[in-house]
């Protein structure tokens, strides 16, 4: 997962647009909200600066002058440990579902069609932020209502605090692969097709999505490796189901 932030200390979201005005109007929304802005106007230096400057979450424009948002998320989310799950959210006046879709594959985490109201954009960023388990300054729920972890073997998922361990070690996942991680582990031996999953997991009610959710099983697979406890089953031509060995 991404770093979590020094308690009572600012979140830094880095802003990659190429239109100055807009990135104006960003930048006095995120200090009116109390973050940090990091602005930047083309996206050759942003992998380096991610980096560098270790952003809490990064609001990507998808149609950069040098570089693609597409190629920048696709080159983040190849950095090791916290920088590669550092939250992306695209901003983009591009709004067809094969836009989404793309940047749903790659990893993204939420997605902004311009022209966009202000206000929901500071939402979004603090949804996509809370999801990531990094709203540090905010006070923690009480023990009494927090959710137990779901265990099984060596895994163990806490969803209310976007947190997944193997073997007592905390591993680096995408919120979005946390939530299906979760969504499957929940229900062991049911079979959910690729479209529940959209809908459960996406909110997403379209049938050319079934990649999205094939790109995050594979993520999962590659970044959990293989255990003797669980597993998740692919079940070819339906879905994927999360087994437990043994029962």
């Amino acid at each position: 997962m991404s770093r979590m932030p020094v308690s009572g200390e600012p979140q830094k979201i880095m802003v990659v647009d190429d239109e100055p005005h807009i990135v104006e109007v960003i930048r006095l929304y995120l200090e009116h909200a109390g973050y940090v802005p990091i602005l930047h106007f083309r996206g050759g230096e942003v992998l380096e600066r991610v980096k560098t400057e270790a952003p809490d979450l990064v609001l990507l424009d998808v149609m950069l002058p040098d570089v693609s948002g597409f190629e920048l998320c696709s080159q983040i989310r190849k950095l090791p440990g916290a920088e590669g799950a550092t939250p992306i959210i695209f901003l983009t006046a591009k709004g067809e579902s094969i836009d989404k879709l793309r940047g749903f594959n790659l990893g993204v985490d939420d997605y902004i069609v311009k022209p966009f109201d202000p206000n929901e954009m500071v939402a979004r960023i603090k949804a996509v932020l809370r999801r990531a388990g990094q709203q540090g300054t905010a006070p923690a729920a009480p023990a009494e209502h927090a959710s137990k972890p779901l265990e099984v073997g060596n895994l163990s998922i806490e969803l209310d605090q976007y947190k997944v361990c193997l073997d007592g070690s905390r591993v680096d996942l995408t919120p979005k692969e946390i939530e299906l991680l979760h969504f499957l582990a929940a229900s062991p031996g049911r079979v959910y097709t690729r479209e529940d999953l959209l809908g459960y997991v996406w909110n997403f009610d379209f049938s050319g999505g079934t990649r999205t959710v094939d790109a995050h099983v594979k993520n999962l697979r590659k970044k959990l490796g293989s255990h003797e406890a669980w597993t998740i089953q692919t079940l070819w031509g339906i879905g994927y189901s999360f087994e437990v060995r043994g029962t």
